[in-house]
C-alpha cells in the first residue's frame, strides 16, 4: 500500500482517509443515503482506536484520525463513525481487506463489552439463554443507535432471527461479526447465518 502524502492527511484527512478505503468498499455511495439524523453513541467512535492498539494495528487509523477525542455518551453523525470504522478494518487488515476488519472489530467490540465488569455480570444472567441473550442485544443497539429498526422473529424454541431494516452499517460484516462475538462471548454454541435482501436490510438467523 502506498504511503499517504502527510501534508494531504493534515489539510483534509476525512477525504484523505475516504480515498484510502474507497476503491475497497462502497462507503461513499453508503454515506450519500445516510441521514443527518441518524446517530450513535461516542463509546463506539472511542471504542476503534482501543481495539487497534491492542492489536498492534494503529498507525493507518491514527494518521487519519490520531488527537480526536469523542465523548461515550454523546450522539454523533452516523457517518463519522462508519468513516473512521471503514479506515479502522483497513488498518486491522489492509484496505483490500477491509471488510474482513469491519467483521474483526465489531467480533471485538461484543468480546471486550463482555469482559468488563458489566458485561460479566449481565452475563452471568443471560449466557444460558440464548433468547434473553438477543433481546439484551436488541435493547443494548436501542440505546446506542438512533436510526433504522431490528427486531426479533421467534422460528421455535431453538431458533431466532435478528431482522435489520434501513441499517446502513454493513451487515454482512459489521452485524455479523457482532453477532459472532456476542455468543461467544457467552460461550453459547450457536449457528449463525447472516443473509442481505439488499444493502440495508438482512437478518442473522441463531439456532442453538
Amino acid at each position: 500500500m502506498a504511503a499517504m502524502d502527510p501534508l494531504s492527511l493534515r489539510t483534509n484527512p476525512v477525504d484523505s482517509a475516504i480515498q484510502i478505503v474507497a476503491p475497497y468498499c462502497d462507503l461513499v455511495s453508503r454515506l450519500e443515503v445516510v441521514p443527518p439524523s441518524a446517530l450513535v453513541r461516542g463509546l463506539y467512535l472511542r471504542s476503534l482506536e482501543t481495539v487497534l492498539q491492542r492489536a498492534g494495528r494503529p498507525q493507518l487509523y491514527r494518521d487519519c484520525f490520531e488527537g480526536e477525542r469523542w465523548s461515550p455518551v454523546r450522539m454523533y453523525p452516523l457517518r463519522d463513525y462508519m468513516i473512521r470504522l471503514a479506515v479502522a478494518g483497513a488498518s486491522l487488515r489492509s484496505p483490500e481487506k477491509v471488510h474482513e476488519g469491519i467483521h474483526d472489530i465489531w467480533r471485538t467490540n461484543a468480546s471486550t463489552f463482555a469482559a468488563s465488569l458489566l458485561g460479566r455480570t449481565m452475563l452471568r444472567l443471560l449466557s444460558h439463554d440464548p433468547v434473553r441473550l438477543t433481546e439484551q442485544a436488541l435493547a443494548a443497539r436501542r440505546q446506542t443507535f438512533q436510526y433504522g429498526h431490528w427486531e426479533i422473529v421467534r422460528h421455535g424454541p431453538r431458533s431466532v432471527e435478528m431482522v435489520y431494516r434501513e441499517e446502513y452499517l454493513w451487515i454482512e460484516s459489521a452485524m455479523a461479526g457482532g453477532a459472532v462475538g456476542t455468543y461467544e462471548a457467552c460461550g453459547i454454541e450457536a449457528r449463525l447465518e447472516t443473509k442481505l435482501l439488499n444493502r440495508f436490510d438482512g437478518s442473522t438467523m441463531i439456532t442453538w
